[in-house]
């Protein structure tokens, strides 16, 4: 019997009669939001006033990318989960190494910046465009068949936990670094 993760996964994997468009926004989605992301998140670093909200924000992000990135590659080497196209599971519309799936780095990496974005006010609108980026990146790429769905769920929440660990640090920490409510604490 075939499990659910693996049900979805070809619901929403591109068949033989995916449209063009569809292809193409599959393959678009599953690799260009990084690099927007990357940009958004500098964005809303260089609308933060004064210069230590915005210092602290960067810090943020950076801590929370690395955090949740670092713990995604250790699950990653600890738990190996064959991509559906090494099963010979749907359709695969990009290369991609066979490598563990579960989580998503790609995914990791924007929830967790999306979170850190999220966690500071005055940058909540770019965080939640963030996210849906990450949601769409997320559809893609199953939909181009290089990942299942709890591979998305496994970012998602490695991102989240990346993302209170650091905050908690910020809440801890001493000194002028630390943000609460807004703004620096020093």
């Amino acid at each position: 019997m075939m499990s659910l993760n693996h049900q979805i996964f070809l619901a929403v994997n591109a068949s033989d009669a995916a449209s063009p468009f569809a292809v193409w926004a599959g393959t678009m989605l599953a690799e260009w939001p990084v690099g927007i992301a990357m940009l958004l998140a500098l964005l809303a670093v260089v609308r933060q006033k004064p210069r230590g909200v915005a210092v602290a924000l960067a810090l943020r992000v950076v801590l929370t990318v690395a955090v949740s990135m670092g713990s995604a590659c250790l699950i990653r080497m600890f738990h190996c989960n064959p991509r559906p196209f090494v099963l010979g599971l749907g359709r695969m519309l990009i290369a991609h190494d066979p490598t563990s799936s579960f989580p998503s780095l790609h995914a990791t990496f924007l929830f967790s910046m999306a979170f850190a974005l999220l966690l500071q006010k005055g940058s909540r609108g770019i965080a939640l465009f963030v996210m849906l980026l990450g949601g769409a990146t997320a559809w893609a790429r199953i939909f181009v068949g290089v990942h299942y769905p709890l591979d998305m769920a496994g970012a998602f929440l490695t991102a989240c936990l990346a993302a209170v660990a650091v905050n908690f640090c910020f809440q801890r920490a001493r000194g002028g670094w630390a943000v609460k409510n807004g703004g620096a604490r020093g």
